[in-house]
């Protein structure tokens, strides 16, 4: 059974889905950070006969927490404080976790993207970790489709499955902290003025039994059947 992630808060079939909005904003001077974290809901079923019932397992995360971060008129040469997002794995059977990232981006009176990684030296900088694992996470530099809820004028950027732990998460395992710091370097110019960024991120799960390996991937990185391959777990 795998947990079908979710950007927004919605409920899939039968996925109990619980989300709590993270919101951190890095503008160069203003903008909006958001990390949405999701818990993977109940997916059971149950068939009786004469002798014996027979029950499925289940997939879950709960204790979702978060906050709303705002940093406002971010300058160059600063760190806005770090936003972060804890979630536990309480499901029935062994489970793997992953993290999905998307980075809206727009600009503002000075014309030029926030986030804009073909200016890595003086862009809006963006750093992705956990811990219980320790993992660093990689930010995605490649743009791609925006999201319908994109507000108007973005680029975004995605990646998905980025591996939590190749070990896989029970009850018993602790919880997890996802935490983001952005900042704009002093070299950041006039050109950055006004932009902004949103950074969704959503924590998602699915059976580690039965469901591929992940002897060929990397914590940090995506981690499914496109890449590195058809041997890695699938997530939908």
């Amino acid at each position: 059974m795998t947990m079908i992630p979710t950007r927004r808060p919605i409920t899939v079939r039968l996925v109990r889905h619980l989300a709590l909005a993270l919101a951190v904003a890095a503008v160069s001077m203003a903008g909006l950070f958001l990390c949405t974290g999701s818990s993977l809901g109940l997916l059971s079923a149950s068939a009786t006969s004469t002798a014996s019932t027979v029950s499925s397992g289940s997939v879950s995360l709960t204790s979702v927490a978060g906050g709303t971060c705002s940093s406002n008129a971010l300058l160059p040469g600063s760190v806005a404080a770090a936003c972060t997002l804890t979630t536990t794995y309480a499901g029935t059977v062994p489970a793997l976790l992953a993290l999905d990232i998307v980075i809206e981006t727009q600009s503002g009176n000075g014309g030029t993207n926030l986030y804009n990684p073909s200016d890595s030296t003086h862009d809006l900088q963006v750093a992705i970790t956990s811990s219980s694992p320790t993992v660093t996470y990689v930010v995605p530099t490649v743009a791609t489709t925006c999201p319908g809820s994109a507000p108007s004028g973005s680029t975004c950027y995605a990646l998905s499955d980025e591996l939590v732990s190749t070990t896989s998460f029970t009850s018993s395992s602790p919880a997890v902290t996802f935490s983001t710091v952005v900042s704009l370097p002093a070299g950041s110019t006039t050109g950055y003025r006004g932009g902004a960024a949103q950074i969704i991120e959503t924590v998602h799960a699915t059976q580690a039994t039965n469901n591929g390996s992940t002897t060929t991937c990397t914590v940090g990185t995506q981690c499914d059947t496109t890449t590195p391959g058809a041997a890695a777990p699938k997530w939908n």
